[in-house]
């Protein structure tokens, strides 16, 4: 049996010898395999030839130890053909595979030399004056940064925004996507993305859009006040998404050029909704009471909801995020979403920051509107002094920054440019002249141009507010609390 054993390991010995003579290979890598300079061919050899390691077979203690055949002259050696000073066989490990190749490390002595060049001996070109500069303790690297303290502090730190889209708040991020709908609603909603499809392929076979504008047109009008909305319905109908929703229409995606009331519209209902305001109410965040005297005559208060959430403030110079057109039912209402900040005044500023909004109204001044030229009153002071509001124009006028002006249903019928009811807003004018009318009531009438470059006043057509949905829902309200419709 022990012959048997021995003949066994000698069989098995010869056949790995045999298949390491067979199939020792050998392999080619760059002498320089990034190189950090331009080297000359004299000065580098051209490969590099690694042997195969020599076969092993198991100890009786259960390592590993190389075959008994000649084992300086099988060891792993690397041999260059032409480096200058460089043996032609230098040995890395007697013992190669004794342990993984993660954890062996070759002895300092067996370092293989791959033929760089340092930069004395190259003739490397810089490419830049910085490189060409660079620091002897780091040569192929940048210098490093200076340590934060000893950085130059910045005099002026401005804010930028890359953002051409509204970002959706904190509500729609939030919303509960396993709360139940109904698909019904849901269809209801989609519905105006199916329109916009059909309108870019109407575009696209450059046919006639104009009754699938009508149709979205209308759509816009209705959906202003479909009771129905909920977070998961709005966020799963995709109707704010980018790709399929209102922002196709007044980004005016795959070419579609939509008329501009439509793509106002959309816009506004757009920031509405991601502000979380999904109400359709037109007096959402007002409390209404009647007020009843003791000889019985009767009045109607309206008072803004102290923790209404939506309400914004009306101390911001320019459009603050609203659409030209907009339309609300009462003066209140346009205080709620940062129109108007005046109950009841035509003139809202601030000392020292000028008016921010006007007013056009009826009320026995020497007004004149022809639409994008006004001429507008102060108010009537004392003693030869402006009142508060004369000064806010004065001080626009003299900053040279615009205001906000809505147009009221209480201007004369004969004004062409008269809402029908409730207030509009009409953009931005610019007060370009003022006049002392009279001094002993220091009235002043101011000279406003509306800004270039706005859309139409809506006050005729297609594209009038307030629309007929408004109308309606707005008469709807003033029966219930028993106003004359």
């Amino acid at each position: 049996m022990a012959s048997m054993s021995n003949w066994h390991v000698r069989l098995k010995a010869a056949r790995i010898q045999k298949k390491a003579d067979a199939g020792s290979m050998a392999w080619s890598i760059p002498a320089n395999p990034r190189p950090q300079t331009a080297p000359s061919p004299e000065s580098i050899s051209t490969t590099t030839t690694v042997s195969k390691p020599p076969p092993t077979k198991r100890n009786t203690d259960g390592g590993r130890r190389p075959l008994e055949d000649s084992a300086n002259d099988r060891g792993l050696r690397v041999a260059t053909d032409s480096a200058p000073g460089v043996p032609a066989s230098a040995p890395i490990s007697r013992y190669a595979g004794l342990v993984s190749a993660k954890k062996r490390k070759a002895p300092a002595s067996s370092v293989i030399h791959l033929g760089l060049l340092t930069p004395s001996e190259s003739n490397f070109a810089p490419e830049s004056e910085a490189f060409a500069n660079r620091s002897s303790t780091r040569p192929y690297a940048p210098p490093k940064k200076l340590p934060r303290a000893n950085r130059l502090a910045y005099d002026d730190v401005q804010s930028l925004t890359t953002r051409t889209t509204s970002q959706p708040s904190d509500w729609y991020a939030k919303i509960n996507m396993k709360e139940k709908f109904s698909r019904a609603d849901l269809a209801n909603l989609q519905h105006v993305n199916t329109l916009i499809v059909q309108c870019e392929r109407e575009a696209a076979r450059r046919g006639d859009a104009e009754v699938i504008f009508a149709k979205i047109r209308q759509r816009l009008h209705q959906m202003q006040f479909f009771d129905f909305l909920s977070g998961v319905v709005v966020k799963k109908s995709k109707v704010l998404d980018e790709l399929v929703g209102l922002p196709r229409i007044y980004l005016n995606a795959a070419g579609v050029e939509y008329p501009w009331d439509i793509r106002a519209d959309a816009e506004a209902l757009q920031l509405r909704w991601l502000q979380g305001v999904l109400d359709p109410h037109l007096l959402r965040g007002i409390d209404s009471s009647r007020k009843v005297r003791a000889e019985g005559k009767s009045a109607i208060a309206h008072r803004l909801e102290k923790d209404y959430p939506a309400r914004k403030s009306c101390n911001v110079v320019g459009h603050n995020n609203l659409l030209n057109g907009q339309w609300w039912p009462m003066q209140i209402c346009a205080l709620r979403d940062g129109a108007h900040g005046e109950v009841e005044g035509g003139i809202h500023g601030q000392p020292g920051k000028g008016a921010f909004s006007i007013i056009l109204s009826s009320g026995g001044y020497a007004d004149r509107d022809d639409g994008e030229r006004i001429l507008y009153c102060g108010t009537s002071g004392s003693k030869d002094k402006p009142t508060a509001g004369t000064n806010h124009l004065t001080e626009s006028y003299g900053l040279q920054q615009p205001v906000r002006v809505l147009r009221s249903a209480a201007l004369p019928q004969s004004n062409r440019y008269r809402p029908a009811k409730g207030l509009r807003y009409d953009g931005l004018y610019e007060i370009v002249g003022s006049e002392l009318l009279d001094g002993p009531t220091a009235m002043y009438r101011f000279s406003l141009r509306r800004q270039p470059d706005q859309d139409p006043i809506r006050y005729q057509g297609v594209e009038a507010r307030p629309t007929d949905e408004e109308c309606a829902a707005y008469t709807k309200i003033r029966k219930l609390i028993g106003l004359a419709t």
